[in-house]
């Protein structure tokens, strides 16, 4: 009943939680597991850990390590305002002294001088010094957890989908706790989100997109593609196809543009 605090994600009342992860990953952000989310671009890594983190009225921070984010962006930094010097705490030290959930995006593509910080922080009761400034000491807040989210399992990209994928180092990988491997919703279940998301999309045609879309995962799997298919797709394709009145427009536009030509065929 606790009103929504700053920084906590807007409830999504049309969000469906896969059933096989909601429990658990609920309960490893109870336990202060460190919680590594694997998964295909698009099928609902950080949408699941927003949508629990709301339902829980838990702040998130939440960073895209895609490479741009630098260390000083990370930790903090000297700055200087109105001639006099200030240090501006980053991401990191702000959601452990504030007691947020830090969700760091595609971790598998984060600056290595980035992961060497988190080395310590991810320890139980891990602690992050600021070297920069005297050696201060950061202790985490009873409620800070840390979440990644991954598309590889930090072993390298042998598909050419993920480029910028890193290799993560054995002792990094064994400070994660526990690793949920994330797919797609049923069939069944992604019909109704479809109709839930899609104004004036039927549940008839909702089921004919999705059936569309798992056909094309299920090619994928069997390496006849060499793209996956995300929900994220689906929606903007059904968007459009409703928008536009035609669905053979909308699958050219928000679905084969996007692809080699390979896969235009298949």
């Amino acid at each position: 009943d606790l009103l929504p605090a700053e920084h906590v994600p807007v409830t999504d009342d049309h969000y469906r939680f896969p059933e096989a992860h909601a429990k658990p990953l609920t309960q490893s952000l109870l336990a202060n597991d460190r919680i590594l989310v694997v998964g295909h671009t698009g099928c609902g890594k950080s949408s699941l850990i927003m949508q629990l983190a709301a339902r829980l009225n838990w702040p998130v921070s939440r960073v895209n390590l895609n490479g741009e984010t630098s260390v000083s962006d990370f930790v903090g930094q000297w700055t200087v305002s109105n001639k006099s010097m200030g240090y501006a705490y980053g991401v990191l030290p702000t959601a452990m002294r504030e007691g947020r959930i830090l969700l760091l995006e595609e971790i598998d593509a984060a600056d290595p001088g980035v992961l060497f910080v988190l080395q310590n922080v991810l320890e139980e009761n891990g602690t992050l010094v600021l070297t920069d400034k005297g050696g201060e000491i950061v202790r985490p807040h009873e409620r800070f957890r840390i979440v990644a989210t991954a598309n590889t399992l930090g072993l390298g990209d042998d598909t050419g989908l993920y480029t910028g994928t890193r290799v993560l180092n054995a002792s990094h990988l064994d400070r994660w706790t526990v690793v949920y491997e994330l797919d797609h919703l049923p069939k069944d279940e992604e019909a109704v989100l479809l109709c839930a998301k899609v104004p004036g999309l039927e549940i008839t045609k909702a089921d004919q997109l999705v059936g569309f879309a798992h056909a094309l995962r299920q090619a994928f799997e069997e390496e006849q593609l060499l793209t996956p298919f995300s929900t994220r797709r689906l929606l903007a394709f059904a968007k459009a196809g409703i928008l536009y009145g035609d669905f053979t427009h909308a699958l050219q536009t928000t679905v084969l543009n996007k692809l080699p030509k390979t896969d235009r065929v298949t």
